[in-house]
């Protein structure tokens, strides 16, 4: 008996050292693919299709017959909105510049170009470099890794790791989980955790006025592909807060947007002297 518990707690060693080993040579190839986005001049357009439903929550008072106690009844009422844009990126160097077009909301046709994004909780501005605040070879002394799962995602075997703050580091970006192709090191996928999201701070304020927990959810899913280069075909944000009382789910926003018909002008990287 001791001899089996003995071999057990020797293998255990191997395989944190496996992990590790396994995880450096992730993030030295999440590194080098970071380095290849980092450097590349990219000019493309492609449809960006926005639908954000909204679901506004109220509260009444009503005293219970059988006992004087008051209860909160909540009731809702909900809107949709859906608009398409022809997004435009142009980057070369330093220089990074977004632009739309909006040519639909909600069934109209519209040509309304420089458009600002109108929905009210959505807004973004250069998502297609996430990956590299998270694992360029720059910031990754900055953060803690950690291997979570293997699986497979959209047909491809991919390795899911969690990127964390070191807590001497005073990062004002987000972080999250990454899904890391194993074929070649490119990024399908980032969730971003919700206490890195920006404007947090509102989310916290209207869980303590619904009595909830804040359970918001934040994806990228980078599924278009080319010369080597991920680019955006979705981007989600679910708001929702887990009622305390009875645990009950209330979802007040949710925002899809997708990104297909791509036209691709320039995809390259540059050469640094």
């Amino acid at each position: 008996m001791f001899s089996v518990v003995f071999l057990v707690l020797n293998l255990y060693p191997n395989q944190q050292k496996e992990k590790q080993a396994e995880l450096g040579i992730i993030l030295k190839n999440c590194a080098e693919y970071c380095e290849r986005l980092a450097n590349s001049v990219l000019f493309f357009v492609c449809k960006e299709k926005i639908t954000e439903k909204i679901q506004y929550r109220y509260s009444r008072v009503v005293v219970s017959s059988k006992t004087p106690l008051v209860f909160p009844r909540a009731y809702s009422s909900s809107t949709k909105n859906v608009y398409v844009y022809d997004y435009q990126l142009f980057r070369k160097r330093d220089q990074v510049k977004e632009q739309r077009i909006l040519i639909e909301q909600n069934g109209e046709k519209k040509h309304e170009e420089n458009a600002r994004l109108k929905t009210r909780f959505f807004t973004h501005e250069n998502i297609i470099f996430g990956p590299i605040g998270l694992l360029s070879s720059f910031w990754q002394p900055h953060h803690d890794y950690k291997i979570l799962k293997e699986v497979k995602f959209k047909g491809d075997k991919t390795i899911i790791i969690e990127a964390l703050p070191k807590p001497e580091s005073a990062i004002d970006h987000m972080y999250g989980k990454i899904w890391v192709r194993k074929s070649d090191f490119s990024i399908l996928k980032i969730e971003w955790a919700q206490e890195s999201i920006g404007g947090f701070e509102y989310v916290e304020e209207m869980a303590k006025k619904l009595g909830a927990e804040p359970h918001i959810t934040l994806t990228a899913e980078y599924g278009i592909e080319k010369n080597k280069i991920r680019f955006l075909s979705k981007y989600s944000l679910d708001e929702a807060y887990i009622i305390k009382i009875g645990r009950r789910r209330f979802q007040r926003s949710k925002t899809v947007a997708l990104y297909d018909d791509y036209k691709f002008f320039t995809v390259e990287s540059e050469v640094k002297h």
